[in-house]
Formats: C-alpha cells, sequence, structure tokens
C-alpha cells in the first residue's frame, strides 16, 4: 500500500524537514529546497499551519513527495489525513498514536532510540522507521538493528548535514532528514542558500 513512497524515500535519500516559527519562513525554504533538487519535504506541524502548507506544496509541487512531522496526538494525524500528507513522522513512539495511524491506514514514521522500541514497531508490523535524535543515538545502532531485523528500513534524523550524510548511508541508513542546517543558511543566505544546499546535497547522495 505504501511501497511507492518507501521507495521514493529509499531512492532519493535525503528528506528536507523544515522546522520554522513562520508559515513564511517554512514555505520559501520548502521552495528553495524543492527548487535545489530534493523532491521530499516533511513540514513539521510545529510550524504554523502547517497542514495548510502540506496542502499548497502538493498542490504546486505535483512530483514532490510532502509529509508531516512531529505528529504527536491523533487529531494530528486526522489533520495530516485530511490535508493529504503522503507519510506522517514523529519524533517518538507513543504506541497509542501509531496504533491509531495503522488504524486509519496512514503511512506512520516513529521516531526511536532503543532496540526495544524497534522490536515492538516490528510487532505491530512497521518496517520503516526513524532514529532520533541521530547525533545521540549515533550511527553504530544502524548496523545492530539489521542485523536482528533485516527487513527494516532506517531514517536517521538530527545531526544530519550535508557534508556528513553520505557516512549515514554508508552506515545503512535508507533515507536521512536534514533539517537544522536550512536554518542555518536560510538565515545567512536566504533562500537562494538553501537551494544551493539541497542541490549539493543531492550531488553528494547521487555519487554513491
Amino acid at each position: 500500500m505504501f511501497e511507492e513512497i518507501y521507495n521514493t524515500l529509499k531512492e532519493e535519500k535525503a528528506v528536507a524537514v523544515i522546522r520554522t516559527k513562520t508559515y513564511e519562513e517554512a514555505k520559501e525554504i520548502s521552495i528553495a529546497a524543492i527548487e535545489g533538487g530534493m523532491k521530499i519535504i516533511e513540514v513539521t506541524m510545529s510550524v504554523p499551519n502547517a497542514p495548510k502548507l502540506i496542502k499548497e506544496l502538493k498542490g504546486e509541487y505535483k512530483g514532490a513527495c510532502v509529509g508531516a512531522g512531529t505528529v504527536l496526538t491523533k487529531d494530528a494525524v486526522d489533520e495530516c489525513i485530511k490535508n493529504n500528507a503522503d507519510f506522517i513522522v514523529s519524533p517518538c513512539l507513543d504506541e497509542d498514536v501509531l496504533a491509531y495511524a495503522i488504524q486509519r491506514k496512514a503511512l506512520m514514521i516513529p521516531g526511536l532510540m532503543t532496540m526495544s522500541e524497534i522490536n515492538k514497531v516490528y510487532k505491530m508490523g512497521l518496517r520503516f522507521i526513524k532514529i532520533f535524535p541521530g547525533n545521540v543515538v549515533g550511527k553504530g545502532l544502524i548496523g545492530a538493528a539489521k542485523s536482528i531485523f533485516p527487513d527494516i528500513s532506517i531514517m536517521p534524523t538530527g545531526g544530519v548535514n550535508k557534508d556528513n550524510i553520505n557516512e549515514w548511508i554508508q552506515a545503512g541508513a535508507d533515507c536521512s532528514g536534514i533539517g537544522s542546517d536550512l536554518n542555518k543558511v536560510y538565515k545567512s543566505n536566504g533562500a537562494e542558500g538553501v537551494k544551493e544546499y539541497c542541490a549539493e546535497v543531492i550531488k553528494n547522495v547521487k555519487k554513491l
């Protein structure tokens, strides 16, 4: 059912994670990321009017895969579904919210830190997970997890940037989320800087 989106995540290998304090900045960074070649955008629910932005981006950029991040409640799951989010990401494991998303037939990727958490969602039928925060957990968890659960796909987020994304992929990551760097680049070099940064990300991952 979700195979096409899973394949897109694994083929593209990079996700632009949008987390800003204003809707306007979030939209500018999202558009710049898409123009820079990023086909996967994750708009976090902490962005004001995030569901509206998801729907707008999906309407304006037909080739983009646009999902929601920082989804923590059942109501947020409903909002994401209502606004046609391609996927839903959470920063942690909330089994009730995850079970609800599964019930609603939504593609949800939970954020995990331990083998016990991975085992829990594996038993719930999930085969695509997020490791968060990546810079705290470390690359070693990816190989360890895949040695026990060889059929899972893993997306680290947190501490991933254009210079080390290939290290994460070589460690076994199927795709990686880049977030805070986009804000830094936007503040220093604007939308054009974000566009150039994302183009470099895509260039780097395509080398593998």
